[in-house]
Protein backbone atom coordinates (compact mmCIF):
# COMPACT_ATOMS: atom_id res chain seq x y z
CA UNK A 1 0.00 0.00 0.00
CA UNK A 2 1.25 3.48 -0.81
CA UNK A 3 1.29 6.30 1.72
CA UNK A 4 -1.89 8.38 2.01
CA UNK A 5 -1.96 11.95 0.68
CA UNK A 6 -3.57 13.05 3.96
CA UNK A 7 -5.00 11.59 7.15
CA UNK A 8 -7.50 13.41 9.36
CA UNK A 9 -9.79 12.53 12.22
CA UNK A 10 -13.36 13.82 12.00
CA UNK A 11 -16.39 13.65 14.29
CA UNK A 12 -19.52 12.51 12.50
CA UNK A 13 -23.10 11.89 13.51
CA UNK A 14 -24.12 9.49 10.77
CA UNK A 15 -22.94 11.20 7.57
CA UNK A 16 -22.67 14.70 9.01
CA UNK A 17 -19.71 16.39 10.66
CA UNK A 18 -20.57 17.21 14.26
CA UNK A 19 -20.14 20.83 15.41
CA UNK A 20 -17.55 21.17 18.18
CA UNK A 21 -20.16 22.00 20.85
CA UNK A 22 -21.97 18.68 20.23
CA UNK A 23 -18.89 16.52 19.69
CA UNK A 24 -19.88 14.23 22.57
CA UNK A 25 -22.78 12.93 20.46
CA UNK A 26 -20.70 12.00 17.44
CA UNK A 27 -18.33 9.21 16.52
CA UNK A 28 -14.70 9.63 15.57
CA UNK A 29 -13.48 8.48 12.17
CA UNK A 30 -10.00 8.51 10.69
CA UNK A 31 -10.08 9.33 6.99
CA UNK A 32 -7.04 8.71 4.77
CA UNK A 33 -6.94 9.59 1.05
CA UNK A 34 -4.99 7.49 -1.48
CA UNK A 35 -4.21 8.56 -5.04
CA UNK A 36 -3.78 6.13 -7.95
CA UNK A 37 -2.17 3.81 -8.70
CA UNK A 38 -3.37 2.42 -5.35
CA UNK A 39 -6.76 0.72 -5.72
CA UNK A 40 -8.39 -0.88 -2.72
CA UNK A 41 -9.38 -4.54 -2.57
CA UNK A 42 -12.94 -4.88 -3.86
CA UNK A 43 -13.94 -6.95 -0.83
CA UNK A 44 -13.00 -4.00 1.44
CA UNK A 45 -14.71 -1.32 -0.66
CA UNK A 46 -18.19 -0.10 0.24
CA UNK A 47 -18.97 2.46 -2.46
CA UNK A 48 -18.20 4.18 -5.74
CA UNK A 49 -19.16 7.83 -6.26
CA UNK A 50 -18.67 9.97 -9.35
CA UNK A 51 -17.51 13.54 -9.90
CA UNK A 52 -19.81 13.66 -12.94
CA UNK A 53 -19.39 16.28 -15.67
CA UNK A 54 -21.68 17.02 -18.58
CA UNK A 55 -20.15 17.75 -22.01
CA UNK A 56 -20.45 21.48 -21.30
CA UNK A 57 -18.56 21.10 -17.97
CA UNK A 58 -21.44 21.29 -15.47
CA UNK A 59 -21.08 19.13 -12.35
CA UNK A 60 -24.00 16.83 -11.49
CA UNK A 61 -25.11 16.62 -7.85
CA UNK A 62 -28.03 14.74 -6.30
CA UNK A 63 -30.07 15.11 -3.11
CA UNK A 64 -32.38 12.89 -1.10
CA UNK A 65 -34.04 15.88 0.61
CA UNK A 66 -33.58 18.88 -1.71
CA UNK A 67 -31.21 20.68 0.64
CA UNK A 68 -28.14 18.46 1.12
CA UNK A 69 -26.30 17.80 -2.14
CA UNK A 70 -23.79 15.06 -2.86
CA UNK A 71 -22.10 13.16 -5.65
CA UNK A 72 -24.13 10.41 -7.31
CA UNK A 73 -23.02 6.91 -6.48
CA UNK A 74 -23.48 4.26 -3.88
CA UNK A 75 -22.99 0.81 -2.52
CA UNK A 76 -21.20 -1.98 -4.33
CA UNK A 77 -23.54 -4.93 -4.94
CA UNK A 78 -22.44 -8.56 -5.05
CA UNK A 79 -20.74 -9.46 -8.32
CA UNK A 80 -20.18 -5.86 -9.44
CA UNK A 81 -16.92 -4.14 -10.26
CA UNK A 82 -16.41 -0.60 -8.99
CA UNK A 83 -17.01 0.70 -12.50
CA UNK A 84 -20.29 -1.22 -12.77
CA UNK A 85 -21.37 0.17 -9.41
CA UNK A 86 -20.59 3.71 -10.55
CA UNK A 87 -22.53 3.30 -13.80
CA UNK A 88 -25.58 1.71 -12.12
CA UNK A 89 -25.72 4.20 -9.27
CA UNK A 90 -25.30 7.26 -11.53
CA UNK A 91 -28.09 5.91 -13.74
CA UNK A 92 -30.38 5.28 -10.74
CA UNK A 93 -29.65 8.42 -8.72
CA UNK A 94 -28.91 11.08 -11.35
CA UNK A 95 -30.76 9.63 -14.37
CA UNK A 96 -27.54 9.94 -16.33
CA UNK A 97 -25.47 7.59 -18.47
CA UNK A 98 -21.74 7.31 -17.86
CA UNK A 99 -20.00 7.52 -21.24
CA UNK A 100 -16.45 7.64 -19.88
CA UNK A 101 -14.80 7.39 -16.48
CA UNK A 102 -11.48 7.45 -14.71
CA UNK A 103 -10.52 6.42 -11.21
CA UNK A 104 -9.59 9.43 -9.02
CA UNK A 105 -8.62 7.70 -5.79
CA UNK A 106 -10.15 6.46 -2.57
CA UNK A 107 -10.49 7.16 1.08
CA UNK A 108 -9.96 4.61 3.82
CA UNK A 109 -12.43 5.04 6.67
CA UNK A 110 -11.71 3.73 10.16
CA UNK A 111 -14.29 3.97 12.94
CA UNK A 112 -12.30 4.90 16.02
CA UNK A 113 -15.23 4.45 18.43
CA UNK A 114 -16.59 1.20 17.02
CA UNK A 115 -15.54 -2.27 16.06
CA UNK A 116 -16.34 -2.15 12.34
CA UNK A 117 -13.38 -3.05 10.14
CA UNK A 118 -11.84 -0.26 8.09
CA UNK A 119 -13.33 0.13 4.60
CA UNK A 120 -12.69 2.10 1.42
CA UNK A 121 -14.84 4.50 -0.57
CA UNK A 122 -13.79 5.09 -4.18
CA UNK A 123 -14.21 8.23 -6.29
CA UNK A 124 -14.25 8.55 -10.07
CA UNK A 125 -14.29 11.33 -12.67
CA UNK A 126 -17.10 10.61 -15.13
CA UNK A 127 -18.46 12.09 -18.35
CA UNK A 128 -22.24 11.75 -18.36
CA UNK A 129 -25.17 12.28 -20.69
CA UNK A 130 -28.32 13.37 -18.89
CA UNK A 131 -31.70 11.73 -19.30
CA UNK A 132 -34.96 13.19 -18.00
CA UNK A 133 -34.78 13.23 -14.21
CA UNK A 134 -37.24 10.85 -12.56
CA UNK A 135 -36.89 10.40 -8.79
CA UNK A 136 -37.48 6.65 -8.83
CA UNK A 137 -34.80 5.69 -6.28
CA UNK A 138 -33.58 7.35 -3.07
CA UNK A 139 -32.68 10.68 -4.66
CA UNK A 140 -35.41 13.30 -4.96
CA UNK A 141 -33.54 15.97 -6.96
CA UNK A 142 -30.70 16.55 -9.41
CA UNK A 143 -28.79 19.81 -9.77
CA UNK A 144 -26.18 21.10 -12.20
CA UNK A 145 -23.56 23.47 -10.85
CA UNK A 146 -20.37 25.09 -12.05
CA UNK A 147 -17.15 23.63 -10.58
CA UNK A 148 -16.47 26.83 -8.62
CA UNK A 149 -19.74 26.20 -6.69
CA UNK A 150 -18.83 22.60 -5.85
CA UNK A 151 -17.41 22.90 -2.34
CA UNK A 152 -20.00 25.44 -1.20
CA UNK A 153 -22.89 23.31 -2.51
CA UNK A 154 -21.73 19.84 -1.49
CA UNK A 155 -23.00 19.09 2.02
CA UNK A 156 -19.56 17.67 2.88
CA UNK A 157 -17.68 20.30 0.86
CA UNK A 158 -15.59 21.43 3.83
CA UNK A 159 -13.96 17.98 4.02
CA UNK A 160 -10.36 17.75 2.82
CA UNK A 161 -11.36 14.92 0.46
CA UNK A 162 -13.88 17.19 -1.31
CA UNK A 163 -11.06 19.54 -2.31
CA UNK A 164 -8.94 16.65 -3.58
CA UNK A 165 -11.83 15.20 -5.59
CA UNK A 166 -12.53 18.60 -7.16
CA UNK A 167 -8.87 19.22 -7.95
CA UNK A 168 -8.32 15.80 -9.49
CA UNK A 169 -11.63 15.83 -11.36
CA UNK A 170 -10.90 19.24 -12.88
CA UNK A 171 -7.42 18.12 -13.92
CA UNK A 172 -8.99 15.34 -15.99
CA UNK A 173 -11.84 17.56 -17.21
CA UNK A 174 -9.52 20.34 -18.39
CA UNK A 175 -6.67 18.12 -19.45
CA UNK A 176 -8.82 16.08 -21.73
CA UNK A 177 -7.31 12.92 -20.30
CA UNK A 178 -9.83 10.22 -21.00
CA UNK A 179 -9.24 6.57 -20.43
CA UNK A 180 -11.29 3.93 -18.74
CA UNK A 181 -9.83 2.98 -15.42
Amino acid sequence: MSDPVFVETVMLDGMWRVPDETAGRGRRYRIAWFDPPFRPPLAETSQALGMCFTADHWVVLVSWNGTEWSLPGGTVEAGETLEQTLEREVREEACARVTDRRYLGCQRVEELDGDRRAYYQTRFWARVELDEFRPEHEMSARRLIRPEEFRATLFWGAETAAGLILERGLAIEHGGVSRHG
